[in-house]
């Protein structure tokens, strides 16, 4: 069946000129049956063309926007999508173009819109999109229009009518019709959740205790704008977040002492109460305050997980017990303590090991011994930087690393995801005592078989369940012993594959870590583009409570991941001060091939900032970028690994290791504080975009 257009000619006033902007305009309503399944959305194409500017002979007194269509016209209503509309026509008049194609976005039912930016985090990675823009305010009630009618008046019914509007467009000579066509596709795989809900959505208000730097914070500042969540942060006095330019992220900065004790509860709560807030929830990104954060919800009757729950989980040993791995493990305070419990064994220690702090972050102090004299080495580097720091040793596992992430709701997974974790320098067989095991290379969706995957989806839900754990996100970092997979090299790529020859014991799973919080920054972005679910969101949602918005935001693309995906990190490579030019921007410009893969890059440590040298302990990262392919992931690798030699470190004023006080390395929340007191070196006046999105030129 064809597609029906109406068409007219919209006339547009150039300001104190005697000019109009005429452009013949189409427009139809797209049928929905076509698709099957639910429809929570309509759409109508709008099509401009002809674009021409007509001097008129007198002055006109209509300054209003017209739709005419012979004898008869009709003024169009201001609206923000009849604004986008216009200063786009204006946008190509000043470029010389004479056509464009819109797609609006109407409701189909009436309700509360869930997240304002719902149409930029679902068509994150969309092809053949030159704009995006919402039209509606976080909380928004919508009203579904009656679109029977073709005339006139209908085009303004339309344009009152849309939650947002996409300009299309690419470098080809395809048709816009073709484009629109493509883009109606694409959006019944993205658009495939009640995005209105029938609840009215109360004004909430989040408390997050503890921050990091900008760009980690930046999706988390985004969704509780586009979710009308008002947020509190709790931070050391002098942060970046008691600059002006950065008050329109949140409602207030609340300066206390973050040190990790007994009594940080009780200054969250004191300062709650001087400042007169009365919050609805509480959460946190760092670790070391999630039990803080559990105990002012306790007393304030908020959503929270157990504290005892939540004690298991920053505790590896106390994993490992509960868990039941049956591999070598031991809880040593130092170096005596550990020669007392060798010495009082039965058993021979079995090597290679792996050295850690029980209540550690990420992969720092982290250490693989292959003999007894580097095990008593790691113990002695880890006792002398924390009195009374508990350590675990324990078997080493080998094995493919996974994330393995997932969104609960009182019990139910939601959402499930297994990320392939890459080898780290200290997997390699025969590796230095230098190398460790920070993360550099992650790929989403992984390539383990599903009955893997499966195995990591009951395996690890039953651990969760048994923790005490019924509602939030839940990140968990875990190897698969006896996989059929494993890492190797083909045409000069590192991927997960199939064995040659089969195990001969049963897949089991090694669990590593849980963490009650999203994974890191990247993974966040990476996750929002590979399957559209943001994990900052859902984190907030749970504290909230709000268990309507996190099921809904919880649903991934009715086709799934949309690309395969892979997180390049470049690590420090030695202490210093960094020089040169920003690494990724550097980068973009030197190699912009290379950029048309990346679909998120963030330079961490800019020119001038001092670096810690690796040795030292203390592990960070320079860059990252996102890398993505939708037609091959071998060829999306051969790009990361490309990123990776392609990137420009300049260390200047070498210095191999810093010594803190003696210390042997400064652990992650020892320098919390210094983190929340450097300013970024973004202008954050950017970084909240609820209403429009525009999509850079390959």
């Amino acid at each position: 069946m064809a597609t029906e257009y109406v068409n007219a000619v919209l006339e547009i006033p150039l300001s104190e000129e005697r000019e109009v902007i005429q452009a013949s305009v189409r427009w139809c309503l797209n049928h929905q049956d076509k698709h099957g399944g639910p429809s929570y959305f309509q759409t109508v194409d709008l099509l401009l063309s002809d674009l021409s500017t007509t001097a008129l002979e007198t002055p006109s007194e209509e300054r209003e926007v017209l739709l005419i269509q012979g004898p008869r016209k009709h003024e169009i209503t201001k609206t923000k999508s009849s604004a986008l509309l216009i200063s786009v026509i204006h946008e190509l008049v000043k470029k010389g173009s004479k056509e464009v194609a819109f797609k609006l976005v109407l409701p189909v039912e009436d309700g509360f819109v869930v997240r304002a930016d719902f149409l930029q985090q679902r068509l994150y990675g969309c092809p053949n999109i030159r704009l995006i823009e919402g039209f509606v305010a976080p909380r928004e009630h919508l009203s579904s229009p009656s679109l029977s009618s073709t005339g006139l008046k209908t085009f303004s019914e339309i344009l009152a009518s849309a939650a947002g509007g996409i300009v299309v467009g690419d470098e080809s000579e395809r048709s816009q019709e073709s484009l629109l066509s493509e883009l109606e596709t694409e959006l019944h795989g993205r658009l495939s959740l009640p995005w209105l809900i029938p609840q009215k959505i109360p004004e909430q208000k989040i408390a997050i205790l503890g921050h990091r730097s900008l760009f980690m914070m930046e999706r988390w500042f985004t969704a509780a704008q586009a979710m009308g969540i008002a947020v509190l942060v709790f931070g050391q006095p002098g942060s970046w977040l008691e600059e002006p330019q950065h008050s329109h992220l949140l409602e207030q900065f609340l300066p206390i002492d973050m040190s990790v004790d007994q009594d940080l509860p009780s200054r969250v709560l004191g300062a709650l109460q001087k400042y007169g807030h009365i919050i609805d929830g509480i959460t946190t990104t760092i670790d070391v305050y999630f039990d803080a954060a559990a105990r002012v919800s306790e007393s304030l009757n908020l959503p929270t997980s157990p504290v005892e729950s939540l004690a298991i989980s920053v505790d590896k040993y106390a994993t490992r017990m509960l868990f039941g791995h049956d591999a070598q493990v031991s809880l040593v305070t130092g170096v005596e303590d550990l020669r007392q419990q060798m010495e009082a064994s039965n058993e021979s220690l079995t090597y290679p090991l792996i050295v850690k702090p029980s209540k550690g972050w990420s992969s720092e102090g982290v250490f693989k011994v292959t003999n007894e004299r580097e095990l008593f080495v790691a113990v002695e580097k880890l006792a002398s930087f924390s009195p009374g720091i508990k350590i675990v040793v324990e078997t080493y596992a080998d094995g493919p690393e996974v994330d393995a992430n997932f969104l609960m709701w009182e019990g139910e997974i939601l959402f499930f995801e297994v990320v392939d974790d890459f080898p780290c320098s200290a997997d390699e067989e025969g590796s230095a005592e230098s190398a460790n095991f920070q993360e550099l290379e992650m790929v989403y969706p992984s390539n383990l078989i599903e009955s893997e995957k499966e195995l990591l989806h009951t395996e690890i839900h039953k651990f969760l369940l048994s923790s005490g754990f019924r509602t939030g996100i839940f990140h968990v970092e875990a190897r698969i012993q006896n996989s059929a997979m494993e890492y190797n090299k083909v045409d000069g790529v590192t991927d997960l594959r199939l064995k040659t020859e089969p195990p001969l014991a049963k897949p089991k799973i090694f669990m590593l870590e849980v963490n009650v919080r999203c994974p890191g920054w990247m993974v966040i972005w990476a996750t929002a583009y590979t399957y559209g679910i943001d994990y900052a969101a859902f984190q907030m949602l749970s504290a909230l409570g709000d268990g309507i918005r996190a099921r809904v935001l919880s649903q991934p693309f009715l086709f799934g991941a949309q690309a395969s995906c892979e997180s390049v990190f470049i690590p420090t490579q030695r202490g210093g001060t960094l020089a040169g030019d920003a690494i990724c921007e550097e980068l973009a410009r030197r190699r912009p091939d290379l950029m048309t893969s990346v679909v998120h890059y963030q330079t961490m440590a800019q020119p001038g900032e001092s670096l810690l040298d690796p040795s030292s302990g203390t592990l960070s990262f320079v860059a990252a970028f996102n890398v993505a392919s939708k037609a091959s992931r071998t060829e999306m690798l051969r790009v990361g690994q490309i990123l990776r030699e392609e990137a420009r470190i300049e260390i200047s004023d070498y210095r191999e290791v810093r010594q803190t006080q003696g210390c042997f390395y400064l652990p992650f929340w020892a320098r919390l504080g210094e983190m929340e007191r450097t300013s970024p070196r973004r202008d954050a006046q950017n970084v909240v975009h609820v209403s429009r999105f525009e999509f850079p030129k390959a």
